[in-house]
């Protein structure tokens, strides 16, 4: 009996449910051999527990990895019950993420030239301006926003509910900053000297830093969402 008590205790701390992240959604992976109510909890458990900041407001995609095990109809439809019950989840697929070969990066788009109040640069990527952003203009971007200038006008990064994208501005001055589903409004007035500065989530928390650590930020975002 002692023996399978310990037993049962450490199946009770398997780790059932791992949740990765990638730039277009999130990876699912359910464990293959154990019971499917068993995963059907954890995975609950996750989305609605300590794994609740995942979500950003924004839709994004769910892919699901199941490995060798096979989902029958009632199985398949009460995974996906659980995730129409985020209204920020939808699920993308059974078998995995995409190919990688899928994933190529888009071209950025590049402005040259002041944005001015009234126009709109809307891309699927990274947008580059180099120039001013003046108050009354808008970028909206699936990727990163980079002003090689002055920006005070409206940018939103990570359109498609990409957490980890960024917005970056020599004169970092905007009127409202978006990344993915989290909105700052910035201060009326600045009296910082001119450094690029980046806007980036940490949590649901939108906060700012120097250009110069934007790297160290990338390998720090990228290693905790790496594996969940």
């Amino acid at each position: 009996m002692a023996k399978s008590a310990r037993s049962t205790a450490s199946e009770g701390k398997r780790n059932l449910v791992t949740i990765k992240g990638i730039r277009n959604g999130l990876v699912f992976a359910l464990a293959e051999d154990a019971p499917f109510t068993d995963v059907l909890t954890e995975l609950e458990d996750k989305l609605l527990g300590s794994h609740q900041h995942l979500l950003s407001g924004s839709t994004l995609s769910a892919y699901i990895e199941k490995g060798k095990r096979q989902l029958s109809e009632d199985e398949e439809k009460a995974l996906r019950r659980i995730f129409a019950s985020q209204g920020e989840l939808i699920v993308s697929g059974l078998d995995g993420p995409p190919p990688l070969k899928d994933w190529r990066p888009k071209d950025p788009y590049v402005h040259k030239g002041t944005l001015r109040s009234g126009q709109l640069i809307e891309h699927d990527g990274d947008v580059v301006v180099i120039g001013d952003v003046n108050p009354g203009a808008h970028i909206i971007a699936s990727g990163d926003v980079f002003v090689m200038g002055r920006l005070r006008g409206s940018a939103h990064a990570g359109a498609g509910g990409d957490v980890l994208s960024v917005v970056a501005a020599t004169y970092f001055e905007p009127l409202q900053v978006r990344i993915a589903g989290v909105v700052r409004r910035s201060p009326e007035t600045y009296t910082r000297a001119a450094e690029m500065e980046f806007a980036y989530l940490e949590g649901n928390q939108m906060a700012v830093e120097k250009m110069s650590v934007l790297a160290q930020h990338r390998m720090r975002t990228r290693s905790s969402h790496a594996v969940i």
